[in-house]
């Protein structure tokens, strides 16, 4: 009979481990840049910036990602593992554009993108984005509260 206890509570702790892990919600944050309204999944620990949007299909209308450092860097970024191309916008602590690599392609992995000046945070979309909204260094994403 313990031993039957011992296997149900292993299996009962197992399952609510999986359950919790799967039912994990990204975190989010809303945005403006460029006039258009964005849900960014937030990507502010290092496994969530190591795998960023690679293994994903595409983005969605609206969407993008992220990512939140701890303080200011050159932070690289490569296409590993992506399947579409992205615009990647780098920012200061103030959210203000520092620049920007247009239509990073799948294609040019294993290269590696550096902005020309320290960042805080770094915001991918769609490739396109950028020129389509005519942005430039110095605009600004606005946080949503």
């Amino acid at each position: 009979m313990p031993k039957t206890g011992l296997t149900l509570a292993v299996v009962v702790l197992l399952g609510l481990g999986i359950l919790v892990f799967f039912n994990r919600s990204t975190q989010t944050l809303h945005a403006r840049l460029g006039g258009e309204a964005f849900v960014f999944d937030v990507a502010n620990t290092n496994a969530l910036r190591e795998r960023g949007l690679s293994g994903r299909d595409r983005l969605g209308p609206g969407t993008g990602i992220l990512f939140m450092f701890p303080k200011d860097d050159t932070y690289g970024f490569w296409m590993k593992d992506m399947r579409f191309p992205i615009d990647i916008i780098w920012l200061d602590s103030n959210y203000r554009v520092v620049d920007v690599k247009k239509d990073a392609t799948p294609a040019s992995y294993p290269e590696i993108f550096v902005p020309v000046v320290p960042a805080r945070y770094v915001v991918e979309v769609g490739a396109g984005f950028f020129a389509e909204h005519d942005l430039g260094v110095g605009d600004t994403l606005e946080i949503l509260r």
